[in-house]
Order: C-alpha cells, then structure tokens, then sequence
C-alpha cells in the first residue's frame, strides 16, 4: 500500500511524457485553424524539428541550441505554409501534404548525409537527464502532486504554453482578432483587422509549437533521432484538437486521454498472459491511434470548427 502513491505519481508522470508531444501538435493546430488555416502539415513539421534539434544540440553539446535549431526550422516551414495558403490562397491541404511528403525524403538523406546513418542518430544532450529537469523534492511523495516533482521542462513548456495561448485567444485584443479571423475574416477586416497579417501570424506560432513537439520526442522523451519520429503523433494531435473543439484547455484533456492510451497499451503489452499473449504485438501498437479513432468518431458532428476554416481568403476589392 506504501507503493500506491508513488505508483500513481509515475503514472501520471509518464502520462504528462507522452502527452507533450501531441499537446504541443494539438495547441499548432488550435492557433492555425483558429485564425483559419488548416494546417495538416503538423507531422513533417515535427519531424524535421525533431531532427534538427538533436543535429544542433549534438553539435552545441547543449540542448538549448537544439531547440533553437527546431524552432528556426519550425518558422521557416510555418512560414512556407503561410506563403502558400495566404498569400497566395493555395489549396491548404495540399500544402500541408507537400510538407509532409518533403519531410520523409530530405530528412531520411539529411541523417544519411550528417550521422551516416539510416536508422537513429547517436545520443545528444537532451532535457530528459536529471540535471535538466525541474525538480520539487518537497512534492514527491504526495499522491498525484507527486507526479510533478521530477518532470522535464520540455513537459513543463508545455503545460505553460496550454496557458498562455488560453489567455491569449480568450483574455486579449490579439485573441479576439485571431478568433474572429477564423469566424469571419471579411467582417474583420472591415474592422480595421489585417486579416492577412494575423494569418501569418498564427500560422508560424502554430508551426513553433509543432516544432516544440518533435522535440518534445527527440529532445525531451530520448536523446536522439529515430527515422521513424513522429511515429504519427502530428496527426494524433490533430485528432486532439478536434476532439478538444479547438480549444486549448480541450486540446490538453484530449491530449493526456490519448497519451493514457500509450500507457495502457505498454501495461498490456508487458503484462498479457494467457489468450492475450497469442494477440499480435501489432494490435498492442496500434491500440492508442485504434482509440484516437473511436474518439474522433464520438465527436463528429458536435465538434464545430471556426466557421472560415480551410477556405482561403481573398481581399475584397
């Protein structure tokens, strides 16, 4: 019984792990389509921020570099988007698909080409050792306030973003703009909103937060980059902002319910016995993004998207 508490905190803790990456996708996908550019992009953009942040943290020996490094590659791909999709009313999906495809060509050559290797890259300093974590010893044995006494910051930021981008869009001028861009763009900008501006804007913040979630995975989670990242985490954070209706503090609860299905599906795969051991290892890997589904399915039809989502805008005029 002693255990159960401590038990409890590491649940949740390794819940708040998983969950950083998809959250921080989820809150990409908010800030975009709230100002009404879809932006399924949210994948490559991880990946090649994913990749970027350990090539600059393994040749800075600091993981703060790679950051940046994942940051600066996360606007400039926002940016292209934004190119594409408001200035020049390009098709979003398509460039959102365009961005994913480029991401599994150049970045499998780039680790080819820097690590000389087709698989992971070597370890880099990462936010998941101990010294870079946030630590509250005083919290630690205390159920479920001990589940924040030892995690990264990388988990941190990503909590503190969930805040910040929920005051933004609901406590300040630039939310309301942004949101009533999203609802209503011409209405804006007969308000003195520069529509194209702020869809600028939050397209490349939302960029910076997917490029946060890659790292959250190479940079927070490991310390190194696997080919196979994001694993499909982007678009599980597509199906969080969904299910969360778009909206921040919704995205963060549909975030950890996704990422307690990782955590379900490692207890069922190291305790199955009996029939459950003659299930396939697929179906235990494929049980969290089975459940994303499910969980999509129960909100279509009450998950209502801003009203100008996905349609380009043209100036009046």
């Amino acid at each position: 019984m002693n255990n159960s508490p401590n038990l409890l905190n590491l649940s949740i803790a390794q819940t708040l792990d998983f969950a950083a990456p998809i959250l921080f996708a989820a809150l990409g996908g908010v800030m975009s389509e709230n100002a009404g550019v879809v932006n399924i992009a949210l994948e490559g953009i991880m990946r090649f921020s994913a990749f970027f942040g350990v090539w600059g943290a393994f040749v800075s020996k600091s993981p703060w570099i790679g950051l940046l490094w994942g940051i600066a590659i996360g606007i400039v791909l926002g940016a292209l988007h934004a190119y594409i999709t408001v200035k020049w009313a390009g098709d979003q999906i398509v460039s959102g698909v365009a961005i994913n495809v480029m991401s599994m060509g150049i970045i499998t050559y780039l680790l080819e080409f820097v690590f000389k290797t087709t698989g992971y890259s070597p370890p880099a300093p990462y936010f998941g050792s101990n010294n870079m974590r946030v630590h509250f010893t005083f919290l630690k044995n205390i159920p479920v306030l001990g589940a924040f006494s030892n995690l990264t910051i990388i988990v941190w930021l990503a909590l503190i973003s969930t805040a910040v981008v929920h005051f933004v869009l609901y406590h300040t001028v630039l939310g309301l703009r942004i949101r009533s861009v999203g609802e209503n763009p011409h209405a804006a900008e007969t308000l003195g909103v520069n529509v194209f501006k702020i869809k600028w804007l939050a397209v490349i913040w939302g960029s910076i937060f997917a490029a946060m979630g890659g790292m959250a995975l190479s940079l927070g989670t490991l310390s190194s980059f696997t080919n196979a990242m994001p694993m499909g985490k982007g678009f599980i954070g597509l199906a969080a902002m969904i299910f969360g209706k778009w909206t921040p503090v919704g995205a963060l609860i549909a975030s950890l319910l996704f990422a307690s299905a990782q955590i379900v599906q490692l207890l069922l795969q190291s305790s199955a016995s009996g029939i459950a051991k003659q299930i396939p290892l697929g179906f235990y890997l494929a049980l969290p993004y089975l459940l994303t589904i499910g969980a999509l399915i129960g909100v279509v039809g009450r998950a209502i998207p801003p009203a100008a989502d996905g349609i380009p805008y043209k100036k009046e005029g």
